[in-house]
């Protein structure tokens, strides 16, 4: 909605505030636990994924949760996005919960689900 104001010059302009500026308080809060949860459970599989490359995984564990680590990172960056384009950034976080969900072996569980959680409530949060 625009209201009119008066320049220093004199003329009359209209100023414009924008109505969408909402606070992300909720969506900040959530992705801080769901980082904070996945980046220690996923941490936590370092020394298991250690002894199975050890054995004949070739790195495969390793780089597993190193994927899922930094998926993480990603939809926690995402999150400080989300006023710019609210859908896309949304749907974006759901992927990105739902890939670390299943890509990550047993230790992105917890973390895909809270991510995904997150994702839905920036999503219905309009």
């Amino acid at each position: 909605m625009a209201k009119m104001v008066k320049g220093e010059d004199g003329k009359t302009y209209k100023q414009i505030v924008p109505s969408t500026n909402r606070k992300r308080t909720v969506e900040i809060v959530a992705g801080v636990i769901s980082l904070l949860v996945s980046i220690v459970s996923l941490a936590s599989g370092f020394g298991l994924a250690a002894i199975a490359d050890g054995f004949g995984g070739d790195g495969s564990y390793t780089m597993e949760l190193l994927f899922g680590i930094l998926l993480s990172v990603v939809a926690f960056v995402l999150i400080f996005f989300i006023n710019k384009k609210h859908a896309l950034i949304s749907w974006l976080i759901i992927i990105l919960g739902v890939v670390l969900l299943f890509s990550a072996g047993d230790f992105g569980i917890a973390g895909g689900i809270l991510f995904t959680i997150t994702g839905l409530i920036a999503l219905f949060r309009k």
